[in-house]
């Protein structure tokens, strides 16, 4: 029953539905998508997928700039919602296409997503972290579990490469529900706390708000 509990946080679901996901569609996505393909192709999109991250860590080492990405976060869920519909779209099923494309989304915008999430465990969670992190690594692997169990059951022969980027497409819009609704009550509790506080002499509030004593 306290299992069921915590799973009512958003984030753990989140995680859960993400991994059934990956379970359920990475068996189709290596056949119907990387056998398709070229080992050369598939190395740039490995490339792509691991650079812009290592590089995006770097960015956002910058307090302001993690700041200000972290107040557009939704536009940065949205922005990459709209372009996987867009590739989808005018791929026309090319599986190289939809790789590339694929990757370059990944390695820019869900790692960014991803990565200024940590903000938001971190306020939930506080002294709790290590405990939610074990909770969260726990849902993902019993998600992944679930998905790969479903597809081995359901013998499913997916060979087309816009069916499966489809579902993906299904998938970051769940997932990204789930993590709106933890990234909203954030931003609740830190506006409220900046309410709370009394303006230092000089300096900023959380998300930049430049403050200054009139005393």
């Amino acid at each position: 029953m306290k299992v069921l509990v915590h799973f009512k946080d958003p984030l753990l679901l989140g995680g859960f539905v993400s991994n059934m996901f990956n379970g359920f569609l990475n068996p189709l996505y290596i056949s119907a998508i990387l056998g398709k393909i070229e080992p050369k192709l598939i190395s740039v999109g490995s490339f792509m997928a691991s650079a812009f991250p290592a590089l995006l860590g770097i960015l956002l080492e910058n307090g302001r700039l993690f700041e200000t990405l972290f107040r557009f976060l939704p536009l940065l869920m949205g922005g990459e919602v709209l372009l996987t519909a867009l590739v989808i779209y005018t791929s026309k099923g090319d599986a190289a296409v939809i790789y590339l494309a694929g990757m370059f989304i990944f390695g820019v915008f869900s790692t960014s997503i991803l990565y200024l999430l940590q903000r938001v465990k971190e306020v939930l969670y506080e002294g709790n972290r290590a405990r939610w992190d074990r909770r969260i690594a726990s849902a993902d692997a019993l998600g992944y579990l679930v998905g790969s169990a479903l597809v081995a059951l359901a013998e499913i022969d997916g060979q087309d490469p816009t069916l499966i980027a489809m579902a993906g497409l299904l998938q970051t819009v769940l997932v990204y529900t789930f993590f709106l609704v933890s990234y909203l009550t954030v931003r609740r509790k830190l506006l409220y706390q900046v309410e709370e506080e009394v303006p230092p002499q000089w300096g900023f509030f959380p998300f930049y708000k430049f403050a200054y004593c009139v005393a």
